[in-house]
């Protein structure tokens, strides 16, 4: 029986009362449900031990460079007296630590105008990061249960890896129409029940989609982070939105010879592509269509104001700390700090590796189009790119 977890009994009882669901309501479930979800679990998801690597997992250099782009930010509003970070998805809390404690060796003046706000619905998990900081630093960081309870923001959201653990919805292209998959039930598995697309707003979407040359063609579409990132604008007043993840632009997100769409599940380093496997013990995934979050951004009064591989972006945000570290071999001739930055760095950046996985987007509201962060010095035209 492929769902024997806890939670697939609840999931099973719900779907032999009420027929088969969208499959955004299962994913909902499987990764959030408030006793049983697989990230309000208390199991090790990051690392070694867990089940992924993140850019975090590579050591505080990620954490480093991202907290030399909040000092541009600051100091692109003019710095501030009050400068408001705002993290949702932040897992175990690591990158707000090093975030913070970047800003702080590079700025102490910048460092007591910042406040971080962590958004956390699940109360243990606020207490499992709230440990993870030294008292100094956790006095500059405030928790809140989700973006409704949050004031309005000058400053920057920061989002890591979140929009891909956002629930989407399945389709697929077959007999020259597009159908929803919705979950239901067969014997005691789940299983996948075509059905009539089954909102406005999904159709909308699906319009804009290169028909498909093949068929079946299965995909997703995230219609979650188009509302998150309205809900977002609303509540920045002045600043950035910073979006890092793994994605594509539309034309290759829905390339024809991706005929299986990008949903990937994890578990223990190992992938595999069944969502409906063991509800609420692996990690469900998809990748994120920038342009369909580029287009909801505009429409939500942000300005696109950079896309970039992480590869081009650790150039250019590391450029400086490159040269600097270069002096001084010249001046010391200690090459061990160089060393020691390259390694991460290398993994980072290198295309092999992480550098072409990860995807960034800068949004802005309120601010000079022409002011440009040093991790998108290297990139073209935004929407050239998306588009």
């Amino acid at each position: 029986m492929l769902g024997s977890t806890p939670l697939a009994a609840l999931i099973r009882e719900r779907l032999h009362h009420q027929g088969p669901v969208p499959f955004p309501w299962f994913m909902q479930q499987a990764l959030y449900h408030p006793d049983l979800g697989y990230y309000t679990s208390t199991r090790l998801r990051i690392g070694r031990e867990g089940d992924y690597y993140t850019n975090v997992s590579v050591g505080p250099l990620y954490g480093q460079l991202l907290g030399s782009q909040v000092l541009e930010m600051w100091k692109t509003l003019g710095s501030p007296s009050q400068f408001t970070i705002v993290e949702e998805g932040a897992e175990d809390a690591v990158l707000a630590v090093d975030i913070l404690s970047a800003i702080r060796e590079e700025s102490i003046e910048a460092a007591e105008c910042i406040r971080y706000i962590i958004l956390e619905p699940i109360p243990g998990k606020q207490l499992r990061q709230q440990a993870r900081f030294e008292p100094a630093l956790l006095a500059k960081v405030k928790w809140l249960r989700g973006l409704a309870d949050l004031e309005a923001v000058n400053g920057a959201f920061i989002s890591n890896e979140l929009v891909d653990a956002m629930p989407v919805h399945l389709v697929v292209y077959r007999d020259d129409r597009w159908s929803e998959l919705l979950v239901g039930i067969s014997g005691e598995d789940f299983c996948f029940v075509p059905g009539k697309v089954g909102s406005p707003a999904l159709a909308q979407a699906l319009d804009k989609l290169p028909l498909p040359v093949f068929s079946p063609y299965t995909t997703e579409v995230n219609l979650a982070a188009l509302r998150w990132i309205q809900s977002v604008s609303t509540k920045l007043e002045r600043g950035f939105v910073l979006i890092v993840d793994y994605g594509f632009p539309r034309a290759e997100y829905y390339k024809p010879e991706r005929t299986g769409g990008t949903l990937s599940c994890y578990s223990r380093h190992r992938r595999s592509y069944n969502p409906l496997e063991r509800p609420g013990e692996i990690d469900i995934s998809a990748h994120v269509d920038f342009t369909a979050l580029a287009e909801a951004a505009a429409e939500a009064a942000l300005q696109v104001a950079g896309y970039t591989d992480q590869h081009h972006f650790m150039v250019g945000a590391a450029e400086s700390r490159l040269l600097a570290l270069e002096k001084t071999v010249e001046t010391e001739g200690s090459a061990h700090a160089r060393a020691a930055f390259l390694g991460p760095y290398r993994t980072l950046m290198h295309p092999g590796n992480m550098g072409m996985a990860f995807k960034f987007l800068l949004l802005t509201k309120g601010i000079d189009t022409h002011s440009q962060l040093t991790g998108f010095k290297y990139s073209s035209d935004p929407w050239k790119s998306l588009t």
